[in-house]
């Protein structure tokens, strides 16, 4: 186990979500200059609007599996046939001087919390999985198949996020702005914080109800 010099925070949803737009904006605050944002390494195309070195890194599956092979990954997850993997020396780096963000799905949150004990899970859990499957078709990013695929896995998804130690309800979009801000800015403890995810939600989203 490893102790951060800094916080370490992950930011996990199921696809769909939302974490992208709302990191987004977190990093629009002034108080975020301080905080580092990693940087994924994926094989999957670039979308449109995609910025090299500043949304992932770009590379294809050999050198994917060369940086692998080598450890170069803290942590690397297979995403609907697309690879994503966090590169070790950035995040060791990053925490000696900032407090640093990462934007990974549950997979990639609970393999860095075996690497760093003192890491910090934020899951933004959805109002309904209405809601996500308009957001999934909204943004038009995915074929009608993956879509359905990511629907399909994103009962797992809330699953494994109900277990983090922030639930953030991303209902509506400002409040959980000022969630995350008040998790992060202002260094809460897990008891202080007041989540917006009720019981019942969570009975919901898990077919309890």
């Amino acid at each position: 186990m490893n102790k951060n010099l800094h916080n370490l925070f992950v930011i996990s949803s199921p696809s769909g979500g939302g974490k992208t737009s709302l990191l987004k904006a977190f990093f629009e605050d002034k108080r975020a200059k301080k905080i580092t944002l990693s940087i994924s390494h994926t094989t999957r195309k670039k979308r449109l609007g995609d910025i090299e070195g500043k949304d992932y890194f770009f590379i294809d599956k050999e050198d994917f599996s060369k940086k692998e092979n080598n450890g170069d990954f803290i942590e690397t997850a297979n995403v609907f046939g697309n690879l994503y993997g966090t590169e070790k020396k950035f995040v060791y780096d990053q925490l000696q001087t900032s407090d640093v963000i990462l934007e990974l799905d549950w997979q990639g949150a609970e393999n860095i919390k075996e690497i760093f004990s003192d890491a910090i899970l934020i899951s933004l859990i959805p109002p309904s999985y209405k809601d996500l499957e308009d957001r999934l078709r909204g943004r038009a990013l995915d074929t009608d198949n993956i879509i359905s695929k990511r629907l399909s896995e994103s009962k797992r998804e809330v699953s494994k996020c109900l277990s983090f130690d922030f639930l953030i309800l991303n209902d509506e979009f400002n409040k959980a702005l000022d969630d995350l801000k008040d998790i992060i800015f202002n260094n809460r403890k897990v008891n202080e914080f007041k989540s917006r995810v009720s019981n019942e939600l969570t009975k919901n989203l898990l077919d309890l109800a």
